[in-house]
């Protein structure tokens, strides 16, 4: 091996020192990052946060009183990417979408194949429906309330 040969096989080590660094501090500061969000999570939810209790936990491991605190939008269903996984044999893969919008809770119905009822109501696949505070939500076996604190029911 020619000098010039080793000062370029220790460049290009100390290059990809460099890279392998700087894509660990990169990874450290994102995971430091997301820490401290979760661990401010439940202080900004707190006691007048939305949230859905369960009532019915049909065949999923959900418990009656179980509670799921939400945020602005709400994807519900049995996929394990949902913002409320209800692992249910009636539950579809995304069954439903809860959004905060225009001062009020929404709850559409995106194609389910046991649908979503409010207050014992079927409602129509596709169409956004007006939920509030205390209305009974049903998904497939799962019975869900809507809470939240700063509205009247």
């Amino acid at each position: 091996m020619t000098p010039i040969e080793a000062e370029l096989l220790f460049a290009r080590a100390l290059v990809l020192i460099g890279l392998y660094a700087f894509i660990g501090l990169a990874g450290y500061a994102a995971w430091r990052e997301l820490r401290q969000a979760r661990r401010a999570a439940p202080a900004a939810r707190g006691a007048h946060a939305a949230r859905l209790i369960v009532l019915e936990g049909g065949a999923s491991d959900r418990m009656p009183g179980t509670q799921f605190g939400i945020g602005p939008i709400v994807r519900i269903g049995r996929d394990i990417d949902n913002d409320v996984v209800l692992a249910d044999p009636t539950i579809s893969g995304r069954h439903a979408l809860l959004a905060r919008r225009d001062g009020g809770w929404w709850i559409e119905d995106l194609g389910s194949r046991n649908g979503v009822e409010v207050n014992r109501t079927r409602l129509s696949a596709g169409m956004p429906f007006v939920v509030r505070s205390g209305d009974t939500v049903g998904l497939g076996a799962v019975r869900l309330r809507l809470v939240c604190p700063d509205e009247t029911a």
